[in-house]
């Protein structure tokens, strides 16, 4: 009985720390949140216009070192 209540003070402790964690890391990113998903949106939306450039420029953009 003493092991399985100590068992569950560890767990429950490890789980308020990973939750304190996630908590702390959102409230330090999220003066960036906003800029974060601005990114991703244009990301996406170009996805396919830079796919196309790359076809058609066959690899320009990244030469072959001599």
């Amino acid at each position: 009985m003493t092991a399985r209540r100590s068992e569950l003070a560890g767990v429950t402790l490890s789980v308020l720390f990973i939750g304190g964690l996630i908590a702390g890391s959102l409230w330090i990113l999220s003066p960036f949140l906003a800029a974060f998903i601005w990114a991703t949106m244009i990301v996406v939306a170009t996805w396919p216009l830079m796919r196309r450039v790359e076809a058609h420029s066959a690899g320009a953009a990244h030469p072959r070192s001599p």
